[in-house]
């Protein structure tokens, strides 16, 4: 039984629990294991990237509604590419408070917004490099990068759910295992490609200032 659709995994979830009177129940199974999922997974295949242009005298900025973490904020000048420093809404205003515009240097997180400092005085590209909510599984959008990427991760959360809702605390304690172990082997294997190919950084003088430059 193959793992790469949203069917294959409802079938395959039905034949790991052993019961074929879960099928109005295994689609909230896998809901509850997406937004487990989301609080818990942090992997290159749910990380993108949203590009914005910068208006003069505007230093606020919508965040992108997938959001559920921000990664960090790039600035491009000409073929270079720097990370923006992160501040503190007080660090920021105490830094830069008497700064009127300028090329970005740093940003704050305001929830569902940024703010620049200094406020651009012009038209900057800026690149916000985040992790984006995955997409959900239904009859109609039938795969996803995460199923494709990580299919034991969808199949043991799925069933830890259904282990939860039948009260079988055996299978409970043997799923529960199952996806802690795919988590933390997915964790392994993140960091190993993420540093694997890591290059020094170094700090930028000059303009655009305190900007840090970063590896591919």
């Amino acid at each position: 039984m193959g793992l790469a659709t949203y069917s294959e995994l409802k079938t395959s979830v039905a034949n790991y629990l052993n019961r074929d009177d879960l099928t109005s129940l295994i689609p909230d199974f896998i809901s509850l294991t997406e937004n487990r999922m989301n609080r818990d997974l942090r992997v290159r295949a749910n990380m993108i990237r949203a590009n914005t242009t910068t208006t003069s005298g505007t230093a606020f900025y919508d965040l992108p509604s997938d959001l559920i973490e921000l990664r960090n904020i790039t600035y491009n000048s000409g073929s270079q590419v720097y990370a923006l420093a992160y501040l503190s809404p007080e660090s920021g205003s105490r830094e830069y408070g008497n700064i009127v515009s300028g090329a970005p240097k740093a940003y704050t997180n305001l929830g569902k917004n940024i703010e620049l400092y200094p406020a651009p005085d012009g038209e900057y590209s800026i690149g916000i490099n985040y992790y984006q909510q995955l997409t959900p599984l239904s009859n109609t959008n039938t795969t996803n990068n995460i199923l494709q990427a990580f299919p034991d991760l969808y199949l043991y959360g799925s069933c830890l759910e259904g282990a939860t809702y039948l009260n079988d605390s055996e299978q409970l304690q043997r799923f529960a295992g199952l996806y802690q172990k795919s988590l933390e082997d997915i964790k392994k294997a993140e960091d190993s490609a993420r540093y694997s190919g890591t290059v020094m950084t170094m700090s930028v003088q000059g303009d655009p200032g305190s900007l840090v430059r970063r590896g591919a």
